[in-house]
């Protein structure tokens, strides 16, 4: 059908109304589905010579990233329409950003979070359209870091595997997943690959994270406070974190003091984007917002998260940084578990392993 309308609209009769209606169409879909991403033409529907304010709500541990990606976004957006954008962030932890959003302490037009489960919060609450996640490529995950080691230089511990570490006398040093949720991904990543190598067994699971929980010396509030007791508190032997954490305090304030350990098999870390429809309809940024979730998918954007740590998703920008990346097998929440949701009520929820085990 769409199709058709296409070329209908070519033809110089109905040009004027059948633009029309192909952009409501579009704006009503909330954006581009997965073909889509970062190529369409802008819709000419829009008044280009009023400038856009969006507000993009993000997980703290990429806020780096997308203040590069704002700053990259703005004149792209520019050139390919004419209208001046300007984008304001907001960082937070994963689950107090979707808090935030459901209740209108922030007025966000897009939301890029921790977990995919965060944003199914948002629209449940009818401020995102149904089948959100599938509007891009990757379950709308534009890029992707692992759960990986910090190590003191020289790795003493020979901390090379989840294994090694399980099975070690290390100190772990984590962020605390119950006042973090983000951190969860930590917790989430023993339990992942324990299946991988027993599936169906979860019990032999439950027992390897509760030999990971063991190993634990210092739960943090958040990543930052984990990153302050590893490096500057010169607490533990391993601080476990994303592979993004880890490279980029390997190159800056950690050089010469820590190494980098990615194991051969660990679980993917992978932020979620979606355009948070009501709030983008309600004060005429949908079309922007749209944009801008497309401009993650381009070259430009991975090049970009690749610059920053991240795993970008085409292969192009991959071989560009093919020694920064290490090759693993990255196992994913969809992929090789059952989803966020089983693995919230398995770990985090109310009755889960993570608040039946010891205290720290």
């Amino acid at each position: 059908m769409y199709q058709r309308l296409r070329e209908i609209r070519a033809r110089s009769i109905f040009a004027g109304l059948l633009t029309f209606t192909v952009l409501t169409v579009t704006a009503c879909s909330g954006g581009n589905d997965s073909k889509s991403a970062g190529g369409e033409e802008a819709s000419p529907t829009s008044d280009y010579t009023k400038p856009v304010h969006l507000v993009n709500a993000v997980s703290d541990g990429t806020a780096e990233l997308f203040k590069a990606i704002d700053g990259a976004f703005v004149p792209y957006w520019k050139e390919r329409t004419g209208q001046s954008a300007e984008v304001e962030q907001s960082a937070g932890n994963s689950s107090a950003q979707e808090t935030a959003v459901i209740d209108g302490t922030i007025q966000a037009d897009l939301v890029t979070l921790g977990v995919g489960i965060d944003i199914d919060a948002i629209q449940a609450k009818g401020k995102i359209g149904e089948g959100w996640q599938q509007r891009y490529d990757y379950n709308s995950s534009p890029f992707e870091t692992a759960v990986a080691f910090v190590v003191r230089t020289g790795n003493p511990k020979a901390i090379a595997e989840w294994d090694d570490l399980v099975q070690s006398d290390a100190q772990v040093v984590v962020a605390n997943p119950a006042t973090y949720s983000d951190a969860r991904w930590y917790y989430a990543a023993p339990w992942a690959v324990s299946l991988d190598q027993s599936p169906e067994d979860q019990e032999a699971a439950k027992a390897y994270v509760t030999s990971f929980h063991e190993r634990v010396a210092v739960l943090a509030q958040d990543d930052a406070s984990a990153e302050t007791a590893f490096l500057n508190d010169n607490k533990g032997d391993v601080w476990v974190t994303t592979e993004s954490n880890a490279l980029r305090v390997s190159n800056a304030e950690g050089k010469g003091k820590v190494d980098v350990v990615v194991p051969s098999v660990t679980l993917a870390v992978e932020p979620i984007v979606s355009v948070v429809d009501a709030n983008a309809d309600a004060k005429g940024a949908r079309e922007a917002a749209n944009g801008y979730a497309d401009f993650l998918f381009t070259e430009q954007a991975q090049t970009l998260a690749a610059q920053h740590f991240y795993r970008p998703r085409f292969a192009s920008v991959t071989e560009q940084f093919a020694e920064q990346f290490s090759e693993i097998t990255l196992l994913t929440v969809d992929d090789n578990l059952t989803g966020w949701e089983d693995l919230q009520s398995a770990l985090f929820a109310d009755g889960g392993l993570y608040g039946q085990l010891p205290a720290k």
